[in-house]
């Protein structure tokens, strides 16, 4: 084919993106402004969750963010400030909590989730003990009768397009849990969802494209994109020059600022999560779980466990607030008791910015009016668990393809007129 594409970001949308287009025969180019070794692709808790149907922008997502504000251990917060494009982030964030907006994104995240455990399955299953790629499932472990109450509700949607979910109480639970103590009401158990190592799952898709011939570009910021006849002419970085057939935007939530010279609007606020690692002296846990109180992610690889949580609307990205890390502890060690006594203070703690749109929604998809510039942003929690689709559908864009699904819930430019 011969064309040539720029990819502006090398986390896990960006790598995925490159491959899927260089099975189509492009010649692909990586620009990372970092040497492809940190960001919410290496730090995430590594869960393919088609269960996750269910936007961020749901109803009463603000009114528990507002009333958590004020407390230092809350896992979901706003930090509110006079930043303009943060308040015009959070007016359209706080339209899309209806009902309606709910039952309109259901089906395209149900799509595109779908599609993307089906990508993994084929990715990453010749290799699965290498990556530790396992098809366990998830559980959604609640402790109260109101979290009970909205979990089984979000079971029957699940359910309602097609996606598998049991209800089980705490006896069941504990069944599945033969390792550890769970204390817990019930919970929800959904059969589908799978997890994987993000960081040897990103060392080996870089080490793939590296031996396709993809070309990665390290230590490279952009410092301008340089428009000639509404195409991309060249990218402009630190340290040279650069000119491609098509251009791809998979910069996180740096994309807004890099677009924002073309007047185009992608409205994206960082949400920040934290992740650390425990080595447990044997495998207490076998199934990923979310701890729904506190809103904690803990997935298992043998007797490691990833634990994550928390997402901070508007804060600063790289500060590291001990009171968010005492409060994801807390919550863990409230689920398993019998953890406590084996896990001491986390002595390494990640953070990282996830691009998170106002509706819950990713953004993919051309740039108009530009005829070859594409966007692929705004996954939220869910960057990994979306990034095979999001680059397998690009790639049948850009190539002239339909694409398998339908885009227009996630286009780009949705948020333009406003």
């Amino acid at each position: 084919m011969g064309e040539t594409v720029g990819i502006i970001g090398g986390g896990i949308v960006g790598l995925c993106t490159a491959y899927y287009l260089h099975q189509k025969g492009y010649e692909v180019h990586i620009l990372d402004e970092y040497a492809f070794d940190r960001g919410c692709s290496w730090g995430n808790a590594g869960m393919i969750v088609p269960s996750h149907v269910v936007p961020l922008a749901a109803p009463g997502v603000v009114w528990q963010g507002l009333k958590w504000m004020f407390r230092a251990e809350s896992p979901f917060a706003f930090h509110v400030s006079f930043n303009k494009a943060l308040w015009q982030w959070i007016q359209l964030f706080h339209q899309h909590c209806t009902p309606q907006h709910v039952q309109y994104a259901v089906p395209h995240l149900r799509d595109i989730s779908l599609l993307s455990r089906k990508l993994y399955e084929h990715l990453a299953l010749p290799q699965k003990n290498e990556l530790s790629f396992e098809t366990k499932g998830l559980l959604m472990l609640f402790q109260t009768k109101k979290l009970r109450e909205e979990e089984i509700k979000a079971a029957k949607l699940a359910r309602e397009c097609g996606i598998p979910a049991e209800i089980l109480s705490d006896q069941e639970i504990q069944v599945m849990e033969p390792d550890t103590r769970v204390h817990v009401l019930g919970g929800i158990y959904y059969p589908g969802d799978a997890h994987i190592h993000p960081g040897k799952w990103m060392q080996w898709l870089i080490q793939q494209l590296k031996q396709a011939g993809v070309k990665l570009y390290p230590q490279h910021t952009i410092t301008d994109l340089q428009i000639q006849q509404q195409k991309v002419h060249n990218i402009i970085t630190n340290q040279e020059t650069f000119h491609f057939d098509h251009v791809i935007v998979a910069a996180g939530v740096k994309t807004t600022s890099l677009l924002k010279k073309m007047d185009i609007n992608i409205p994206l606020q960082p949400g920040k999560g934290y992740s650390f690692d425990v080595q447990l002296n044997r495998r207490r846990i076998h199934i990923p779980a979310l701890l729904m109180e506190g809103r904690v992610a803990v997935s298992p690889w043998g007797n490691r466990l990833r634990v994550s949580g928390t997402m901070e609307i508007g804060g600063d990205p790289h500060t590291i607030y001990q009171a968010k890390i005492r409060g994801i502890l807390k919550t863990l060690h409230a689920f398993y008791p019998d953890l406590k006594a084996e896990i001491q203070f986390p002595p390494q703690i990640w953070t990282g910015a996830r691009p998170c749109a106002p509706d819950g929604l990713p953004f993919i998809g051309r740039l108009k009016p530009f005829d070859n510039l594409y966007a692929a942003t705004g996954h939220g929690m869910l960057g990994l668990s979306l990034a095979p689709a999001t680059g397998y559908l690009l790639a049948q864009l850009i190539s002239g393809e339909t694409p398998e699904i339908n885009m227009q819930p996630f286009d780009p430019l949705r948020f333009q007129k406003n």
